[in-house]
């Protein structure tokens, strides 16, 4: 069964609250670092498919400030990786 993650950019304000979301979302252990190279961790240990859906992508760039080009490029290394990882960002691809 696949598991989703929903991130809304109008309400993520902060990479704390990005890491929380995926925490509350995927059930992550309580040991989770709360950074990108332990969210990598986490997500590479979860062996059902993942799916992680962006909305208001714009938004979430900006309230990541420094950490939105480590979040994007750890998303980008998921999909490559990571058999059945799905990034998906809007303004979503008709494809």
């Amino acid at each position: 069964m696949t598991k989703y993650v929903f991130l809304d950019g109008a309400r993520i304000d902060s990479p704390r609250e990005l890491h929380e979301t995926f925490a509350a979302s995927l059930e992550l252990p309580d040991y989770f670092g709360r950074n990108m190279d332990a969210l990598h961790d986490c997500l590479t240990d979860i062996f059902e498919p993942v799916t992680v859906i962006a909305v208001n992508a714009e938004l979430l760039r900006e309230h990541l400030g420094h950490s939105a080009n480590a979040f994007r490029r750890l998303m980008a290394d998921l999909c490559e990786e990571k058999e059945g990882f799905r990034f998906l960002e809007e303004p979503f691809d008709d494809a």
